[in-house]
């Protein structure tokens, strides 16, 4: 019974076997199937290409075929790609290795979320409204990519120690690990202090953002000018690739510097300064200024210029200044302070303070390497000098109120008897020899 019942199945499956065998011969079995992606995964915001295999299994030959591909997001349409390709024919069992291949490119969205994403294909005939369509699994990860979007310094001064500060931010949808950061200036320039050029990221989420700080110092004896940076930017994707970015970003080294000015002589009315340039960089059209002021008043040109002057350079600048108690009224413009005025003024007015009095106000403009035009503020002790070369400290010490002419001595009460009693003296002993010499002769 058993023998019979299994002569009865291997019929019916032989029979099963020859009708199929003769629909393959009879009919054409077309499959899809896609090969790889490249790359595998695709990148976010990059352009993945997609490769097919079309296979006929059956024993008749499949014309006029069309194989259509769907983008939908995450993928995009390339502008001048063919999204629709013709197959004129695929012969009677052209498979395997004999099968044919086609190839698409698109792009995926920026914003494409990472994982497996789905993509369309159609096929059909020419001309015909019948399709079947095939979805394919594509893999997709998110795009890593990072920008060195700040750098917090523009410009560095030269020999001193300056912060400078690089901002990393994750801009892409993936995060960032093992992240490597270096900066060169290839001239040796620029460089850090206290640290070397490298510093070392573990992670970074998408959004957000590292800081990485150094002191660095320029060479003081660099030429003003623009500085290019260097920057390379080394980091892994969460599946283990490895990517690299350089970029340069620039800094300005020099700028702005520092004056002292000091008094040099005066005679006859001429009162000369020494202005040196005592700062890290060159200033450029440089103006020396007296401006107006309560202590002192200037006769001729109130400016001088001086042109360019180097770091470590000085020069001497002469102006025709008189004291303000040297002239007529007291001060500077003929008015002099009424008493109302001199307590507002309080203890420290001018013309109760001497040392105050002293102190000639400057003005030094000049332009900086970066093209600013700037001022400095000085004030300058200076002496003025009687025509006798004794130094006077005190405005109000020349009597006859003109000035750089010497005091009589005959205006000072202190000297009057003095004087008065070593003429007699002197007279007395005079005529006192001439006594005596005359008895003796007789």
């Amino acid at each position: 019974m058993k023998v019979r019942v299994m002569l009865i199945l291997l019929l019916i499956l032989s029979i099963c076997m020859n009708l199929v065998y003769a629909a393959t011969e009879d009919s054409e079995i077309v499959s899809l199937s896609l090969i790889n992606q490249k790359p595998s995964p695709a990148r976010a915001g990059e352009i993945v290409e997609l490769r097919f295999n079309v296979e006929n299994s059956g024993g008749k030959s499949a014309n006029d075929l069309q194989i259509e591909l769907i983008p939908e997001y995450p993928f995009i349409e390339l502008p001048g790609e063919e999204y629709v390709k013709t197959i004129k024919t695929l012969s009677a069992y052209q498979d395997d290795e004999d099968a044919v291949a086609i190839k698409y490119k698109v792009r995926v969205d920026k914003d494409a979320v990472r994982g497996t994403n789905e993509i369309k294909i159609k096929e059909g005939r020419a001309g015909s409204d019948s399709y079947t369509s095939k979805t394919f699994d594509i893999d997709v990860s998110g795009k890593e990519f990072a920008q060195i979007i700040y750098v917090d310094k523009a410009k560095l001064d030269p020999g001193k120690e300056t912060p400078l500060k690089f901002t990393i931010t994750d801009i892409g949808n993936s995060p960032l690990q093992n992240l490597i950061f270096s900066w060169n200036e290839e001239n040796g320039i620029i460089l850090p202090v206290y640290s070397d050029n490298t510093k070392y990221i573990k992670y970074i989420g998408v959004g957000e953002s590292v800081d990485l700080e150094y002191i660095v110092v320029a060479d003081v004896n660099a030429v003003a000018g623009l500085y290019q940076l260097d920057l390379t930017l080394k980091f892994e994707s969460e599946d283990g690739n490895s990517n690299e970015i350089n970029t340069r970003a620039g800094v300005f080294v020099g700028g702005e510097t520092d004056f002292d000015v000091t008094f040099s002589e005066s005679s006859a009315g001429q009162t000369s300064l020494s202005v040196a340039n005592i700062g890290n960089n060159p200033a450029l059209s440089v103006t020396v200024r007296v401006p107006e002021q309560r202590n002192f008043r200037v006769t001729g040109s109130t400016s001088s210029i001086i042109g360019n002057l180097d770091k470590g350079d000085y020069t001497i600048v002469s102006f025709q200044i008189m004291q303000a108690g040297s002239m007529p009224g007291g001060m500077a413009g003929g008015s002099r302070l009424s008493e109302e005025e001199r307590q507002g003024a309080g203890e420290h007015a001018p013309s109760g303070s001497a040392s105050d009095n002293n102190n000639l106000e400057v003005l030094i403009e000049y332009t900086d390497t970066t093209g600013v035009r700037r001022s400095i503020e000085k004030d300058v002790p200076i002496q003025f000098r009687s025509i006798t070369g004794f130094a006077s400290q005190n405005p109000h010490a020349d009597q006859s109120g003109m000035p750089g002419r010497q005091a009589s001595i005959w205006n000072n009460s202190k000297l009057i008897g003095p004087i008065i009693t070593l003429v007699i003296v002197v007279s007395g002993v005079v005529f006192y020899r001439k006594i005596r010499s005359r008895k003796k002769n007789k």
